[in-house]
């Protein structure tokens, strides 16, 4: 925005910020001050898709460790993958899920906003998927941009909406619940040629200690956001610890939120055993054991209750 002419004091206007503030590099913003800047940016840039256009413009050095750990995966669908994982760390305001009913060849996320986003819902939505888009771009190449091979977005279409198919390079769709994305799973497989698998411990290390401390503050997201940080899959208990409050009192927070344990449990292992039945060679047996299952069996009754799919069949569908 300032590299466009636009003044620094106007995108920060309303969060109490100043330029020297701004450019100190331990500054880290609230979720508050974020949104305000967000509301700034989208009245100066009016008209037009705002998010759109900041999304565009986004480079991995933007997004610090995580741009390193991106740029050190080992295929499009892995980058794809880890930006879900450790989602606190670029993206905040949503959550990304993948939905049970897979098209063939294709892996489908929902965007669920953590908070009411209110009219910042468009600018920030867009922002996150043309963000996404042009970090596999610049990682990649040209051609990974079409691992976005569809969107229909969770607001009615707006005045503009033939701007984003010719943008994104793919079917748009308007007026959904929520944003769905359609992920390529063949382009998934396009290689990272640079990757360094020693760059990627210490970068994926340094994102696990500090994917939890960036999220909202909702007990569920904070749960999720600790899980992903972990490569285990704690009990209510050992959770509960890591969370700074009883057991009991952990579960009263989630039946407020509407959420049981389990069930934030089942979101993190059918992410990750989705990503490895379509992008890795593992084994079902193996990926049981990967996500702490006694038994393949056991992995499979699971497996088809989160997908309505065995895992064979859901690896087939995704190649």
């Amino acid at each position: 925005m300032i590299a466009q002419g636009y003044d620094l004091g106007d995108v920060l206007a309303g969060t109490h910020l100043d330029s020297k503030t701004w450019d100190r590099p331990e500054s880290v913003l609230s979720a508050a001050q974020e949104l305000a800047i967000y509301a700034n940016i989208e009245r100066l840039l009016q008209p037009g898709a705002a998010g759109l256009e900041l999304g565009s413009r986004i480079n991995v050095n933007a997004i610090g460790m995580m741009g390193g750990l991106l740029r050190n995966s080992r295929n499009v669908g892995h980058a794809g993958y880890l930006l879900r994982r450790f989602h606190p760390l670029t993206n905040r305001w949503f959550t990304s899920e993948l939905i049970g009913a897979v098209s063939p060849g294709k892996t489908v996320v929902r965007y669920r906003p953590v908070t009411d986003l209110g009219r910042l819902y468009r600018l920030l939505i867009d922002l996150s998927i043309r963000g996404t888009q042009q970090l596999l771009v610049e990682i990649f190449g040209p051609a990974a941009g079409a691992y976005v091979s569809e969107v229909t977005f969770g607001y009615a279409a707006p005045g503009d909406a033939q701007r984003y198919a010719a943008e994104l390079g793919c079917p748009v769709n308007f007026g959904n619940e929520y944003t769905l994305v359609s992920f390529d799973n063949e382009i998934g497989k396009m290689p990272n040629t640079g990757h360094s698998n020693f760059s990627y411990q210490v970068f994926h290390q340094q994102c696990r200690a500090s994917a939890f401390r960036f999220g909202p503050t909702s007990w569920r997201e904070r749960t999720l956001n600790i899980l992903a940080s972990l490569d285990y899959y704690p009990s209510a208990e050992a959770m509960a610890a890591k969370l700074n409050c009883s057991e009991r009192s952990l579960r009263r927070h989630f039946n407020n939120e509407g959420v049981q344990y389990s069930e934030l449990i089942d979101k993190v292992r059918f992410d990750r055993a989705a990503y490895l039945l379509v992008h890795s060679t593992d084994s079902v047996k193996k990926i049981s054991n990967q996500l702490a299952y006694s038994e393949p069996q056991a992995f499979g009754r699971a497996f088809y209750r989160w997908s309505g799919l065995t895992p064979t069949q859901f690896r087939r569908r995704g190649q």
